[in-house]
């Protein structure tokens, strides 16, 4: 790659809802050095996050078409993603258009950023003789889902970025170039501050309450489950508090949603519990807070849990996947077991109860947010990639 060489870089995701793996993309690709790289967006058409983000920035090129096997949701993979020979004559058509968008958007390299980009959009680059890359954001079970990624890395051999840790050993033992970059977020955009009184008048919270925020989508693996339980046990001792449950139902997991409001009412949590939905106003509600709860199983990364400490509010997560990999235990939050409502409970107490605890806490995370998950370093470190694999690398 010469000095003043110029490259069109194609990042493809299939998903139709917003999730933490579009808003690291869109950040990402806000923040490219635009006199060396053009991004391209290969996408679903009709993505419903495509119409709340800002995406002006890019050349948007629609390949995906709901229906089949571009249904098939993150949460099953191992069961339903391609999963015999139908599910894979299916895939022909995207694979095709999605050769047609790098021939047509002239691309230069493919980044993929979603479980089913990663295998139909790696078949298209392949066929296309393109440098590709894998920007792995999901952690999956071992069984025929994992199995299916692993064997479509021995084939198509990308280069991986992994979110973390966690994610990075699901590679282990194959000989692949495996980089570590952790999701970064806008240190300008999440900042330390007073909420909005609009916000706590909204909830009809009142300042001496404690506000506890969960943020996600309403989907089993993150855990909202466990949060119910947990969360009754802590008006026993706390009856002060309100948890705020920010996100909405996944478009496949409505039966979900409403099997958690009638485990919501079973548990008798009143007004107490508040269903936000979605909410765009992500920085502003986590200043509301006075901490911040992730009970996801097997979380990836845990991007919110750096979004909470970088407006300095302290956090509790679970010790499995990403999460131990943000959070210090003792010194910017809390870490318990996944699936234990009584653990959880008994760190949302201690939390609620320790004002002093809360704020030393969020100091601590604050600094840590700062040192470690500025999204500015993740854009430096991925377009050194480029660069590398540009120039001939691997």
């Amino acid at each position: 790659m010469t000095a003043d060489a110029h490259y069109r870089i194609a990042y493809i995701d299939t998903a139709s809802d917003l999730g933490g793996a579009e808003k690291s993309l869109l950040e990402l690709t806000a923040r490219l050095d635009t006199s060396r790289f053009t991004p391209l967006l290969l996408h679903s058409r009709g993505a419903g996050w495509m119409k709340r983000e800002d995406t002006g920035h890019l050349q948007k090129i629609p390949v995906f078409s709901p229906g089949g096997v571009m249904d098939r949701q993150r949460d099953r993979v191992g069961s339903k993603t391609l999963r015999n020979l139908q599910d894979m004559l299916a895939s022909a058509r995207p694979v095709y258009r999605v050769m047609r968008g790098l021939r047509n958007g002239r691309a230069d390299l493919v980044h993929t950023n979603t479980l089913k980009g990663h295998l139909l959009g790696g078949l298209a680059a392949r066929l296309a003789r393109l440098p590709l890359i894998w920007h792995v954001r999901d952690l999956l079970e071992e069984g025929q889902g994992r199995a299916l990624l692993l064997q479509a890395a021995r084939t198509l051999r990308p280069r991986v970025i992994a979110i973390s840790e966690a994610v990075a050993r699901q590679f282990d033992g194959l000989s692949l170039r495996v980089d570590l970059i952790p999701n970064g977020v806008p240190l300008e955009r999440f900042t330390p501050g007073e909420a909005p009184e609009s916000l706590r008048e909204e909830w009809s919270l009142r300042p001496e309450e404690c506000v506890i925020v969960c943020v996600g989508r309403l989907t089993p693996w993150k855990g909202h489950r466990t949060l119910l339980r947990a969360f009754a046990e802590v008006l026993q001792e706390c009856p002060e508090c309100h948890l705020l449950v920010v996100g909405e139902v996944a478009f496949w997991s409505q039966e979900y949603g409403q099997e958690l409001h009638e485990l919501a009412e079973r548990l008798e949590l009143g007004d107490r519990l508040i269903w936000t939905g979605f909410r765009p106003e992500i920085p502003e509600i986590l200043r509301l807070s006075d901490f911040l709860v992730l009970p996801s199983r097997d979380e990836p990364f845990g991007r919110v849990l750096v979004e909470a400490m970088a407006v300095g509010k302290p956090v509790i997560a679970t010790s499995s996947g990403g999460a131990p990999e943000i959070v210090l235990p003792e010194e910017t939050g809390l870490l318990v077991p996944p699936e234990d409502p009584e653990a959880l409970a008994e760190a949302m107490v201690r939390m609620a109860k320790g004002s002093d605890l809360r704020q030393k806490w969020g100091q601590t995370g604050l600094e840590r947010a700062a040192q470690h998950f500025d999204v500015r370093r993740v854009v430096a470190q991925v377009q050194g990639v480029y660069e590398e694999m540009l120039n001939g690398g691997t």
